[in-house]
């Protein structure tokens, strides 16, 4: 049997295909409603920028809410020089800066280091196994990330997490595509050096306790049978 698309379904569709442009001049025409589908294009964008200054997810989403209450507010202030993703980047910084000096809680540890971070490949079909220690990876690098210096981990987050440009990231934090580069260089090395201490090397392909005893037992067990054979 068909599933028929009703009409409100063909035009949630629709509109949710339509870009971003086109729905904030929806929004200041009077379908208010529609800033929904700009949250939740953009919310992963929103959470990811807030989170490289924030470390409590209360705090996370509470700066969210209140950045996202800034954004329709002054929508009609977007004036479509950059993309709105830039210009979110922006609004949500500010607010989670404005957090920090009235002084919720932040995390930031200090690390000093070297060279390029593990890329953890997504793959569609995994078993149990497999899924676990695709989950432990992600762990490490989460909390990785969560230990750079802020200046650094928003420029990674945007740039390794969120895919954007250099050019994008340039005109979201009011620097230079140079200094961007730089910034997202050290990030990397930082973020090398800290999975390097996290992991400790001497203990991977670790041969021990039963599959030790079982080996042994097994060459045992051929010596024994082996003398009885002299």
């Amino acid at each position: 049997m068909d599933i028929q698309t009703t009409p409100k379904e063909k035009k949630a569709g629709d509109i949710a295909s339509r870009p971003d442009p086109w729905i904030i001049e929806a929004v200041l025409g009077g379908d208010k409603e529609l800033f929904e589908v700009l949250m939740r294009r953009h919310n992963e964008l929103m959470y990811r920028t807030i989170r490289s200054y924030l470390s409590r997810e209360e705090d996370i989403e509470d700066c969210m809410q209140e950045a996202y209450i800034k954004a329709y507010r002054k929508l009609r202030q977007f004036n479509n020089e950059s993309q709105f993703s830039t210009w979110l980047i922006r609004i949500g910084i500010n607010e989670a800066l404005m957090r920090i000096r009235k002084g919720k809680q932040m995390l930031t540890v200090e690390i000093n280091q070297d060279a390029e971070a593990p890329q953890i490949p997504d793959k569609s079909i995994m078993n149990p196994e497999r899924i676990t220690m695709h989950r432990e990876s992600l762990a490490y690098i989460e909390h990785a990330i969560d230990a750079l210096p802020r200046k650094y981990k928003i420029v990674y987050m945007l740039k390794e997490v969120e895919g954007l440009e250099i050019k994008e990231i340039s005109k979201s934090l009011d620097l230079s595509n140079s200094n961007v580069k730089v910034r997202l260089h050290r990030a990397r090395n930082m973020m090398k050096e800290y999975l390097f201490k996290a992991t400790d090397t001497r203990t991977v392909f670790e041969f021990g306790n039963a599959r030790c005893d079982r080996v042994v037992e097994g060459v045992l067990t051929w010596m024994r049978n082996e003398s009885r054979a002299l």
